[in-house]
């Protein structure tokens, strides 16, 4: 608009100054709240199926016959972006449940989907990001217990607008999201609700929008989100009472234990002596 003046300020490229500055107290990372990005395997066509009655068909066209264990419904950035949530097109494996896990056990808990992934392992093998390299084989990237969390506050990041949306468990599993997408984990179908109120409110789309360039090939990134403290937003929007309750109820929820024991065995893990 003709009152947009963009420019260097903060340390920011900014879109809109005179908007940032107007919502300038919302600035700052909430460490209660993290965005994640959904899954990385780069291997579409071996790891995101179809379902074809009691069988999957696959990217090559291949009919397999999987375990339900390591099968998960997925959404993309178009399913967000036009509101398919209430059914998947698309399933993925999920491999691991943590980045590093190692992959053999899938061989005991789900022998077809392992006979799978070695039928299929010439594609996963190739697969060229240095990420994988020195990985446990059909390694995942983007995956931890917040990818498993049943409700999630989403959004996509190649879509040109500032629109969340609440994403749900399909047929009772938890919904995988690709890593177009970024996402916070909720404890709970409330929590996202709450989340997705603040969020999708006009000072918090205030505040973002003056930090988007909506020519960029991926104009919403966690770069930008994780400059909006959620906390200070429901202050704002006098809902702080509310946050304070669902920080709470996270921190005691399973899922956010699981997750600082990770956080725990990675940082032992990178402190020892090799």
């Amino acid at each position: 608009t003709p009152s947009q003046i963009f420019g260097y300020h903060e340390g920011l490229m900014l879109s809109d100054v005179p908007t940032f500055d107007a919502f300038h107290d919302l600035k700052g990372t909430d460490k209660n709240y993290i965005w994640r990005s959904g899954i990385k395997h780069d291997c579409s066509k071996v790891m995101e199926l179809r379902r074809q009655g009691d069988a999957f068909l696959n990217g090559k066209g291949d009919v397999a016959e999987l375990e339900d264990e390591f099968v998960y419904p997925l959404l993309k950035s178009s399913d967000l972006a036009n509101g398919r949530l209430d059914g998947a097109r698309l399933n993925v494996i999920v491999t691991q449940s943590r980045v590093g896990e190692e992959t053999d056990r899938i061989a005991t808990v789900a022998p077809r989907t392992w006979r799978y992934l070695n039928e299929n392992s010439a594609l996963l093998d190739k697969r060229g990001s240095t990420i994988y390299k020195n990985k446990p084989r059909f390694s995942m990237f983007g995956i931890g217990p917040y990818a498993f969390a049943k409700w999630k506050v989403a959004i996509s990041g190649f879509y040109k607008r500032l629109d969340f949306r609440i994403v749900g468990p399909i047929e009772g599993k938890p919904t995988m999201l690709d890593d177009t997408v970024y996402f916070l984990d909720c404890a709970s179908e409330e929590e996202a609700e709450f989340l997705s109120e603040l969020l999708n409110s006009s000072d918090a789309i205030s505040f973002l929008s003056s930090m988007v360039f909506w020519s960029d090939k991926r104009p919403i990134t966690v770069d930008l989100l994780k400059r909006l403290h959620i906390g200070k937003l429901a202050k704002r929007l006098g809902r702080e009472r509310d946050y304070r309750d669902f920080v709470a109820r996270r921190q005691s929820s399973p899922l956010f234990a699981q997750a600082k024991e990770n956080e725990a065995a990675a940082r032992s893990t990178a402190s020892a002596p090799t």
